[in-house]
């Protein structure tokens, strides 16, 4: 395994949460977002995506090219994201929702 077959699943999953973020761009005045954004727990959550994500791409695609590795390290992040989105309370609460600071780990995948 060469120095570039390791970096492309990190550069996914760096580049897959840039796409989320810039996706985001028109809603960042929401308190929600602006809770996420100052939050350490969400950011130290985002950080151990982008690096556990690319590990297990690495793992599991060891003889992947560069360019697979890249879609294998973007697409861990996401299908975990999704799975333990599915399992987050999203029942509706009545009010402007800005009365409670969702928990930086349902922020994250809620997001």
């Amino acid at each position: 395994m060469n120095t570039t077959q390791i970096v492309a699943p990190f550069f996914g999953a760096l580049l897959l949460e840039v796409v989320h973020w810039y996706g985001l761009r028109d809603k960042l005045y929401q308190q929600k977002y602006k809770r996420a954004l100052r939050s350490p727990g969400y950011w130290l959550i985002t950080v151990l995506m982008i690096a556990l994500g690319p590990i297990g791409a690495l793992i599991i695609y060891e003889d992947a090219t560069p360019a697979g590795l890249l879609i294998a390290g973007a697409a861990f992040p996401s299908v975990f994201k999704k799975i333990v989105g599915a399992f987050i309370d999203k029942s509706v609460k009545l009010g402007s929702g800005d009365e409670q600071a969702a928990p930086p780990l349902s922020a994250y995948f809620s997001a």
